[in-house]
């Protein structure tokens, strides 16, 4: 799953970066009722990443770029 930014510019919904995808790839859209939903919102997605954030990047392999 991808999180794309994008904006409504009064007849349709505009992505705000390049994506590639399959012809008819089914998407879902979700609008938030307010500014502060949608930060609750993003907050709840990173909050949910975070264990696969840590699955990827928490191991000795990568205990190289701790340093950088």
């Amino acid at each position: 799953m991808k999180h794309i930014a994008a904006h409504y510019d009064g007849e349709k919904v505009i992505l705000d970066e390049p994506v590639r995808l399959p012809v008819n790839t089914p998407l879902e859209v979700v609008i938030p009722d307010s500014e502060e939903e949608g930060n609750l919102l993003r907050k709840g997605l990173f909050l949910a990443s975070l264990p696969a954030l840590k699955k990827i990047w928490g191991n000795s392999g990568d205990a190289a770029y701790d340093n950088l």
